[in-house]
C-alpha cells in the first residue's frame, strides 16, 4: 500500500487507508514527528486537506475505539448499539451480532469461552435460517452484551516492566494474554 510506503520507518505513525495517526509523548516530540511526517509526505507528493486534519489532539475516536493517554476502549455509541441488539431469531442476525462483538473481543475477558455457545449455533442452523436460542445460548448472548458494557480499558505497555505471555486451551477455546508485572502483580 502506498501510505505504508510513505510512512515506512516512521515508528510514531500508524496508517490506516488514508488516515495517519501520529503518537508522541510530548508537544515538542509531536512537533518533531510532524516535521518528519510532513517532509516525507512532501517527498512523495502527498497533499493534505487541512479541513480533514486534526493536530495536537490528546484523545480521539478512531476505528470504533476511543484512544486516550490512558489507553483504548470501545466507543460508547457502539457499545450502546450492541447492548440494544435484539435477541437474534435468524442465523443471519446471530452472525451480525457475533460480528459486532468480535470486533471488540480484545476488550472482553475470556471472550472465546463466553461466545462459544453462540458460535456453536451457527453450525447447527435450520434449513429456513430460523433460530431459537436455547437457555444457555440466551444467557451467553446477554452476558456478552453486559461484558462489552463493562469492557476493560486496554492500557499501553510500560517500557521498564517485565512481560509474560500466558496461553491456555481447552476443547472449547484457545486464548492468550500478554501481561506485565506492575507493582509486584501480574
Amino acid at each position: 500500500r502506498f501510505i505504508d510506503e510513505v510512512t515506512r520507518g516512521l515508528d510514531f505513525c500508524y496508517a490506516y487507508l488514508d488516515d495517519i495517526l501520529v503518537a508522541s509523548q510530548s508537544e515538542e516530540e509531536h512537533d518533531a514527528h510532524l516535521t518528519q511526517l510532513f517532509q516525507r509526505l512532501n517527498d512523495y507528493g502527498v497533499r493534505l486537506n487541512p479541513d480533514k486534519c486534526m493536530f495536537y489532539a490528546a484523545e480521539l475516536d478512531f476505528l470504533g475505539c476511543h484512544i486516550s493517554p490512558q489507553g483504548i476502549r470501545p466507543l460508547g455509541s457502539k457499545v450502546v448499539a450492541i447492548r440494544e441488539f435484539p435477541q437474534p431469531t435468524t442465523v443471519q442476525e446471530l452472525r451480525q451480532f457475533l460480528g459486532c462483538v468480535n470486533f471488540y473481543r480484545r476488550f472482553i475477558p475470556r471472550a472465546a469461552v463466553l461466545l462459544s455457545p453462540l458460535e456453536r449455533l451457527l453450525a447447527a442452523q435450520s434449513k429456513d435460517g430460523r433460530l431459537t436460542l436455547p437457555s444457555h445460548a440466551l444467557e451467553a448472548f446477554e452476558t456478552a452484551k453486559q461484558a462489552l458494557a463493562e469492557a476493560a480499558l486496554l492500557t499501553y505497555p510500560k517500557d521498564n516492566a517485565p512481560l509474560s505471555l500466558v496461553v491456555d486451551a481447552s476443547n472449547d477455546a484457545a486464548g492468550a494474554v500478554l501481561q506485565q508485572k506492575l507493582s509486584g502483580r501480574w
